[in-house]
């Protein structure tokens, strides 16, 4: 991926920078997979299996979920390194702008001893 502009290079780190402060502000509990686009973004349960599709500039990345795990399934990019990566906490598809990462609650406290 040859980028030719610097307004490209500003637009990936603008675009890094919202998904990790998306994590941040994420409140959720329990495993979930969150997933974020240019348009928008999106938390899947990891406990529920599914394929969901996910449009980007390139056109559809498919993101699977099975077993308490995710994994891109398919993507219109050129080299499919999303696709080679497989089961992963954290995905990316760089050229199709979209990125997803897993958030995996530590179970709740339920005693305390001392």
């Amino acid at each position: 991926m040859k980028l030719n502009k610097t307004g490209d290079i500003v637009l990936i780190i603008i675009y890094i920078l919202i998904f990790f402060l998306s994590l941040r502000l994420y409140s959720g509990g329990g495993n979930t997979l969150l997933v974020e686009t240019e348009s928008e973004s999106y938390a899947y349960s990891l406990n529920e299996d599914g394929i969901y599709s996910f449009s980007g500039p390139l056109g559809t990345t498919e993101i699977e979920i099975e077993d308490g795990r995710a994994r891109v399934l398919s993507s219109p990019c050129r080299n499919k390194l999303c696709i080679q990566s497989g089961w992963s906490d954290t995905l990316c598809c760089l050229p199709n702008r979209i990125t997803a990462v897993t958030i995996r609650s530590e179970g709740e406290v339920d005693a305390i001893s001392g």
